[in-house]
């Protein structure tokens, strides 16, 4: 039988509550953190209470949130201090907490900043030269840091809300990403943001409300639930990007984002650097002038995959990356000696555009409207009842509409 989107909802949610609640959404997500800056020391100190500390499994005494474990690497394994321990692991030293909602805080002895505060546990363990630092973290409380790190404060509930499910998505799509480097997800913008504890009430109160909701494809797999800051008007088809085609990753309009602060940008080159760069990348020649022109007043009216159309060709995503453009979605313009490129947008116009979600819920949309908005032909589907939905192969789900633009 066909279930509507709303129908969908309410029997997820029941199916949820007999299948154990709560609980089953508990899932541990292993996050590497600093990995773009490793560190041969840290400073550990425990949050919202004590935590036991273990030496390659073994117990050997408590961390309080008054002292602080100094860690450091050493020959053949590792060394810790406080001002009540002192003690050497060969593989693997833990901080866990005693409370449920208890963490740690850690400042790496190089950095200049002040020490972050993470939920979860600490596991400290060697690679190389240097610390492997990883937080076991409930994926819960994963989701509302990175919603915080991510999307920042003064934001609309339903916004909130949206980043909810799609961060929760995004992380479990990946979550294999570097396991072969003794982690599911890093803490860096190579998978999500995720800077620590989050303290907005806003975002714990969207977290709790779409707890365990998570996006998935007419045949129940997890998207890849990409986002981006600002699609300048036009999202895009993900085979124009990435040479695979996702049913649920189409271009749409998007009228609420061209107004935003990154929905529009300005480079300036020469055009001896210009033509020149065209010529070395590319092998264009500037000595057909129809081509020339192209490449030297061009305004597209709607998103390209090339720059001017002409031959050979100049796939715009490789003069964004090579020139560190913000978008491929630009206009050229020359006036003598002077190239403007004038663009729209920011990032890689796939999937979700945040800030054209941040105007869709201050006009009033729900969490919802705007997902389907975005990725289509989609459903929002409890974690503990996605191995149901796959076993009934008769049972058909329909998609929520996308929304009319107002």
């Amino acid at each position: 039988m066909a279930l509507r989107s709303s129908v969908l909802l309410a029997l997820v949610f029941l199916l949820g509550t007999s299948m154990g609640g709560p609980t089953d959404m508990d899932r541990v997500m292993r996050v590497g953190l600093f990995r773009d800056r490793p560190t041969a020391q840290v400073l550990v100190m425990s949050s919202r209470g004590t935590s036991s500390v273990l030496a390659d499994g073994t117990r050997v005494g408590e961390l309080r949130s008054s002292d602080g474990l100094r860690i450091a690497v050493i020959p053949g394994g590792l060394s810790a201090k406080s001002l009540s321990l002192s003690f050497t692991a060969k593989k693997k030293i833990e901080v866990i907490p005693v409370a449920a909602d208890g963490g740690f805080r850690l400042r790496p002895d190089e950095s200049k900043h002040s020490d972050r505060e993470y939920p979860g546990a600490l596991e400290v363990s060697v690679a190389g030269s240097k610390l492997l630092l990883v937080d076991r973290v409930p994926v819960e409380a994963y989701t509302a840091g990175v919603v915080r790190s991510e999307a920042g404060n003064f934001h609309h509930i339903e916004y909130y809300k949206l980043q909810a499910v799609s961060c929760r998505t995004y992380a479990l799509t990946n979550q294999r990403k570097h396991i072969a480097e003794g982690f599911e997800l890093c803490d860096g913008v190579h998978c999500q943001v995720f800077q620590g504890r989050n303290k907005n009430d806003s975002i714990a109160e969207a977290v709790t409300a779409t707890r365990g909701l998570v996006i998935v494809d007419s045949n129940i797999k997890l998207i890849h639930a990409t986002f981006h800051s600002n699609c300048g008007g036009e999202t895009i088809n993900a085979e124009d990007l990435w040479s695979k085609q996702e049913p649920y990753l189409r271009a749409t309009r998007d009228t609420f984002c061209v107004a935003a602060p990154h929905a529009t940008w300005e480079k300036t080159l020469t055009r001896t650097e210009w033509l020149a760069y065209l010529t070395k990348r590319f092998g264009f020649s500037a000595a057909d002038k129809a081509h020339l022109a192209a490449v030297l007043d061009y305004q597209p009216q709607c998103r390209d995959l090339y720059l001017g159309n002409t031959w050979p060709l100049l796939p715009l995503k490789h003069i964004r990356e090579d020139l560190k453009l913000k978008s491929t979605f630009f206009s050229v313009t020359t006036t003598g000696e002077s190239v403007l490129l004038q663009g729209r947008g920011f990032g890689h116009a796939v999937g979700l555009c945040q800030e054209g979600a941040m105007g869709m819920a201050r006009a009033g949309y729900s969490y919802t409207d705007i997902l389907h908005h975005y990725y289509a032909e989609v459903h929002l589907v409890d974690l503990s009842t996605i191995d149901f939905f796959r076993d009934e192969g008769d049972t058909q789900l329909v998609p929520g509409p996308r929304p009319p633009l107002r």
